[in-house]
């Protein structure tokens, strides 16, 4: 059976790719929505595998990429306080190249 469910052309991934068992609304969430690309974040309840998952409006429909990861939800509040800067990668090849 397949993980996704098929609408006009639609893929809709429904189940978890590691395990096949079915997503509820609830392992869903909104991370980020702006400017025509929502981040989701999909946390299987059975095998606690996560997926990223980027949709994205354009000129030539909409686009979605998926990708598994090892992301807790709670990483997410880190990752919208600070962004990398110039000086931030600078410092860590100083730091790397010292050890």
């Amino acid at each position: 059976m397949s993980k996704f469910n098929q609408t006009s052309g639609i893929q809709i991934m429904t189940k978890c790719p590691m395990c096949d068992f079915k997503y509820e609304k609830k392992d869903v969430k909104i991370i980020n929505s702006k400017e025509g690309v929502v981040t989701l974040y999909l946390n299987c309840q059975n095998c606690r595998g996560s997926i990223m998952m980027l949709i994205m409006t354009g000129a030539f429909g909409i686009t979605s990429i998926s990708m598994t990861s090892d992301i807790a939800e709670d990483d997410f509040e880190n990752m919208e306080h600070g962004c990398v800067e110039y000086d931030d990668v600078l410092e860590m090849h100083k730091f790397l190249k010292n050890k």
